[in-house]
């Protein structure tokens, strides 16, 4: 999804700059459409590429904090389960010191 929008914008970007830089420039109006359809298509390639690496670091980025946070869970289920599964009493430390 992140490829598709960073190509299409930046091939949309590249064809307005394009067409603007030619009609400032005062070029014949079908050099500068063809000039702008092909800054269209190559940007659009560059902006799929870029946008594909992007989405692997995203992912790559998104398993390693949930490989993260499920390596603490589980450490963290291991340390409650040590000491208050193991009771047998119904009592709390309280109403033992207590009675």
């Amino acid at each position: 999804m992140v490829a598709r929008f960073s190509g299409a914008g930046l091939g949309l970007l590249a064809f307005a700059v394009t067409t603007t830089a030619g009609l400032i420039a005062q070029v014949p109006a079908d050099v500068v459409l063809s000039r702008s359809i092909l800054a269209l298509f190559l940007f659009c390639v560059i902006g799929l590429l870029l946008g594909g690496v992007a989405q692997r670091v995203i992912d790559e980025h998104r398993k390693a904090e949930e490989s993260r946070i499920h390596a603490r869970f589980e450490e963290s289920n291991a340390d409650t389960d040590g000491g208050i599964a193991g009771s047998d009493s119904d009592e709390t430390p309280l109403e033992s010191a207590a009675g």
